[in-house]
């Protein structure tokens, strides 16, 4: 009689399995990781406390505000910082081993760097894909909860009138908006004008109304006053009827009015990719925002290209016996990602060079050196 394995044996047998010396690779490298993550969180915290205190006492800020404030903060400064707490730990995880002579004792016995840089390479492709999922999900979210927070809850711009914007345009499909003025403390759209124009370009019909208020029950929305409404006739002439109350079927709510630029932080992709749609059809340059786009994609792969480049330079203690020069390493990196990054999207969002060039060179050179390098350690 033969025994049949179950489907989740099988699977079990395909899945590769971590060996003695992977666990305890991965074990030192996670553990330096959170306690960097921990320290830069903590430190993020203090300082952002003491920075806004004066903001919070002087708006009169409630304690639940301000901590809201802070709390859903956190995930930003976790998604800008894993890539600075993947270097360090992969410097001094390895480092402190390489001191130690583990390394050397790990190579005696066969290993090679390549083996042993497989583990952590793998944890930085982890951390990248999680990183990216975090930044698609819960840091827009939160992002835009700071955002909300700071501006309506604690300090009032709304109602202060500072979101109010006068004299601008937008366009749905074939349908063009202009506003004479937007007034956030009531919500309130003045001097509106509505132009449909047909294929070949043609008026239509053209609304003007004197205003526009909205109601908070979303099932009635806007309501326009004193409107006047002109349409073309075939024959060219035009037929004029006025109205004393008139609804306007926009999407929009106030707060999409707002004079608040959105930044990219507060979007996934795909919200970001409409919101450049919105912004190019009401005539708004948009490079800029494909950059960053783009950058959304990039920037959680500098995990695994980070763990590429440091984990040569970690292997430094082994011949020296010290750990300043892994970390003077750690910032050479650091610095040079950034400034070669923030250099490229700037050349990216000037229009000087692609878009997909701006967003992936410092990665493509950063992974460059870094495979060379994990090559080379080879043969040191």
């Amino acid at each position: 009689m033969h025994s049949h394995s179950t489907p989740s044996r099988l699977v079990a047998r395909r899945l590769p399995r971590l060996t003695l010396l992977e666990r305890y690779l991965l074990r030192q490298f996670f553990g330096v990781f959170f306690i960097c993550l921990f320290a830069a969180v903590s430190l993020f915290l203090v300082f952002e406390t003491f920075e806004r205190m004066r903001v919070f006492v002087k708006e009169g800020s409630t304690v639940l505000h301000a901590v809201q404030y802070l709390l859903y903060k956190v995930p930003l400064i976790l998604h800008l910082m894993t890539p600075v707490a993947v270097l360090v730990a992969t410097l001094l995880s390895v480092g402190r081993l390489s001191q130690l002579s583990e390394i050397t004792a790990m190579r005696a016995c066969g290993a090679s760097i390549l083996s042993l840089a497989k583990p952590l390479i793998a944890a930085g492709a982890l951390i990248s894909v999680l990183m990216f999922l975090a930044g698609e999900t819960v840091v827009p979210w939160a992002t835009q909860r700071v955002e909300d927070i700071y501006n309506l809850d604690i300090r009032k711009r709304d109602e202060k009138g500072k979101f109010s914007r006068a004299n601008f345009w937008y366009r749905d499909r074939s349908t063009f908006y202009r506003i004479g003025f937007y007034d956030s403390t009531s919500s309130m759209l003045q001097g509106i004008s509505i132009l449909e124009i047909d294929p070949n370009f043609k008026l239509q019909r053209r609304i003007d109304a004197e205003q526009a208020t909205w109601d908070k029950n979303p099932q009635i929305g806007w309501t326009m006053s004193d409107v006047t409404e002109t349409r073309v006739r075939e024959d060219g002439t035009f037929a004029v009827e006025r109205y004393a109350k008139l609804p306007l079927i926009i999407k929009e709510r106030p707060s999409d009015f707002y004079d608040m630029r959105r930044e990219a932080e507060t979007l996934s992709f795909a919200e970001l990719g409409r919101y450049i749609e919105k912004l190019r059809n009401e005539g708004v340059p948009v490079t800029r925002y494909l950059v960053d786009q783009a950058s959304k994609l990039s920037f959680p792969a500098v995990n695994l290209i980070v763990v590429l480049v440091a984990f040569p330079f970690a292997l430094i203690p082994a011949r020296s016996g010290s750990l300043s020069m892994s970390f003077m390493a750690g910032i050479t990196i650091g610095f040079g990602y950034h400034v070669v990054h923030a250099i490229s999207t700037s050349l990216g969002a000037a229009e000087l060079i692609p878009v997909l060039a701006s967003a992936w060179s410092a990665n493509i050179i950063l992974g460059s050196i870094g495979g060379y390098l994990v090559a080379g350690a080879e043969y040191n």
